[in-house]
């Protein structure tokens, strides 16, 4: 397999960004509050390292594998069938994760536009991601170098403005109970768990020595950011308590911008059209890589992924379906995509770095230059 260059810098950490998130952004706030109490921040700062550290062991396993996709990877360190058997386990987790995703985005529109079906929000999320996968990587960066900086600059903006609002703009610092805030962290690993996507651009952008490893962790550093301006808007303005008493937070703190004088009065409007294209991007972004996913275990090649992606969409659409309603929902979250995010996002990356140093199994220059050698 060559080396394709299709994508920039600034794409490639874009589409990064916009492979993680979606699916619990919205109700963190209450995860961390319930399970940290008034330990909460700690627990947020603490999963935005852990964030950190996952987006280098990711950038560490691209920089030794630079011209083959994350799923040739599993092949590769785990052998022919194992790998196989790994990539298939993956294909549940992810059908689930879309189809979450996708419930969470419908449900955050159908609360500012409570006439329309929820279907209609579905099907159009459905068609517009399977569209935007069909068109490839290189539009899907394109597409995520504009959504994905207008999004998180409304985010902030608009959490900041909503922060200095507040009557008050401090919470308690003090740390009172580490395990508390180690099991916070713990259920809100699946915030991460997007971001496997970066393994499967690895072909699709140019590796520099010692630049390229920072791609994903610039975008999980920003991530972090704008998680803890978030959180701390939320709670300063809704409290403690309420937090776990709503289902969806942050759509509570939006609607405390009001803004006179501008073309629309409330911003909050403007961030629920970024986060909806945010949102729609990363389905589109996991339509692709799910499919390319299906295409290299039946030994096609990874550009051979378009009649794969229609699979993908029904799929995810029929996990929608059965859904029944944002408790099951947050249920689904926390008892399957919490453990399992542990499994494939630190586990099974960290296995296959460690394995491949043992062995010394890479497709970088190095291994190039030592074979050279080995002929000479």
């Amino acid at each position: 397999m060559t080396l394709r260059t299709t994508i920039s810098v600034f794409q490639t950490i874009a589409l990064c960004s916009s492979s993680y998130f979606p699916v619990v952004f919205w109700f963190f706030p209450s995860i961390a509050v319930e399970h940290a109490k008034f330990d909460a921040q700690w627990s947020v700062l603490l999963v935005a390292i852990v964030g950190v550290g996952i987006a280098w062991l990711y950038g560490a396993l691209n920089e030794r594998f630079p011209n083959i996709t994350g799923a040739d990877v599993h092949v590769m360190v785990s052998g022919r069938w194992l790998g196989k058997v790994i990539l298939v386990a993956y294909i549940p987790v992810y059908l689930l994760f879309l189809a979450l995703s996708l419930y969470f985005t419908v449900n955050l529109m159908k609360y500012f536009f409570p006439d329309t079906p929820q279907a209609v929000f579905a099907i159009f999320i459905c068609v517009v991601g399977w569209r935007g996968a069909w068109l490839g990587i290189e539009a899907l960066g394109r597409v995520a170098s504009i959504v994905h900086p207008l999004t998180f600059a409304g985010l902030i903006a608009s959490f900041v403005m909503v922060y200095f609002r507040a009557e008050r703009h401090l919470i308690p610092h003090q740390l009172v109970n580490t395990m508390n805030v180690v099991q916070a962290t713990y259920h809100l690993l699946p915030l991460y768990l997007g971001m496997n996507l970066f393994v499967m651009l690895s072909p699709y952008y140019n590796h520099a020595k010692r630049k390229s490893i920072w791609y994903p962790i610039i975008s999980a550093i920003i991530g972090g950011v704008v998680l803890c301006i978030v959180f701390l808007s939320t709670v300063i303005n809704l409290g403690w308590e309420p937090i776990t008493k709503v289902m969806y937070p942050l759509q509570m703190t939006i609607q405390l911008i009001r803004l006179q004088g501008f073309l629309i009065e409330r911003l909050g409007i403007v961030i629920l059209i970024l986060s909806v294209a945010f949102g729609t991007l990363f389905v589109s972004n996991h339509i692709w890589a799910l499919s390319t996913v299906v295409a290299r275990i039946l030994d096609r090649t990874d550009d051979a992924y378009k009649p794969f992606t229609p699979l993908v969409v029904v799929l995810m659409f029929l996990g929608y379906t059965f859904i029944r309603n944002p408790v099951q929902a947050r249920e689904l979250v926390e008892d399957y995509l919490t453990p399992v995010s542990v499994i494939l996002l630190i586990v099974v990356p960290g296995l296959e770095l460690l394995i491949a140093k043992i062995r010394g199994m890479r497709t970088d220059r190095a291994s190039q230059s030592t074979r050279q050698k080995n002929q000479t």
